[in-house]
């Protein structure tokens, strides 16, 4: 199994490691040639002014899809458990940002519960970080909604190297195994010449997010001190919250009360902010039983 290294000049390594990421970015994030539901639904949401009934109708076409949205609209995390029973009302409480967030995980078979989906602890950590998302950007003042979409797909890039790469997501969970001292991020760039947030960020930029939301996905395990955008860093700040509540053990992040100081936070607020985010987790847990 090919392993590239990024580092042997303008004309060699460097160049074959480009050439090697290119190639697994166009392999991971190919889109189904019939586009369905979902895949028409983002290209729905592409307009400045979409419709939530002409959404709710759309969506309301895919039962699956539907489903996955009223369920989350139902969570306790929005305050309307059980209320919501249209595609159309769950569009205008979940927000424009978090239905596009889930139709991409629908495009790209990552609700799908045969075969080989995602990771085991792909979506407990997504949600999670999610929350915290949502729990920092409220504390801030920026659109809680849109830190809420940005951490359900943090992890996007893991999900599609473990779904259509399996063989050689399968051999960095082998070079960990080998080499205790390796961490995550580095075995990915050994096997696939980038790690797993450059290839979600290159999903979405495909899927032609917005731009400060690929930014933010594709930094997210960069120090807090090198990541330029206000979302980015709620987004490294979030995933350490999740990481510190111990959902995830395969991934890496910088301390809590580091990733706090760069958004002005009080390094002492990680405790209040864990509870809330513990708390966020139980009133998003209907979400998870889509898997």
């Amino acid at each position: 199994m090919a392993r590239s290294s990024p580092a042997a000049g303008p004309n060699g390594g460097e160049t074959m490691a480009t050439a090697e990421a290119n190639d697994l970015i166009t392999a991971v994030t190919e889109l189904p040639v019939q586009p369905g539901a979902a895949m028409r639904l983002l290209w729905m949401l592409a307009d400045p002014r979409p419709s939530a009934a002409d959404l709710g109708r759309l969506i309301e076409s895919d039962p699956a899809l539907a489903t996955q949205v009223i369920r989350l609209a139902n969570t306790a995390f929005y305050g309307l458990s059980g209320k919501v029973s249209s595609a159309w009302r769950a569009v205008t409480v979940l927000g424009l940002p978090t239905v596009r967030a889930i139709a991409t995980a629908a495009a790209f078979d990552l609700f799908s519960e045969t075969g080989r989906s995602v990771p085991d602890d792909f979506w407990p950590h997504s949600v999670t970080t999610a929350a915290a998302a949502a729990a920092i950007a409220r504390r801030i003042g920026i659109p809680p909604n849109d830190a809420f979409s940005s951490g359900l797909l943090h992890d996007l890039g893991r999900a599609l190297l473990f779904r259509r790469a399996p063989r050689r997501y399968d051999a960095v969970l082998d070079l960990l195994a080998g080499d205790a001292t390796l961490s995550h991020l580095d075995a990915e760039r050994m096997e696939f010449a980038m790690t797993h947030a450059e290839v979600g960020a290159a999903a979405l930029s495909v899927m032609r997010f917005p731009a400060d939301v690929v930014e933010a996905i594709g930094s997210h395990h960069t120090s807090s001190a090198e990541v330029t955008s206000q979302l980015g860093r709620v987004l490294v700040a979030a995933d350490a919250v999740a990481i510190e509540i111990g959902d995830v053990t395969s991934e890496q992040n910088a301390p809590l009360e580091e990733t706090l100081e760069a958004l002005e936070m009080p390094a002492d607020s990680g405790d209040s902010l864990v509870a809330e985010v513990r708390s966020d987790q139980d009133n998003l847990a209907g979400f998870l039983t889509l898997r």
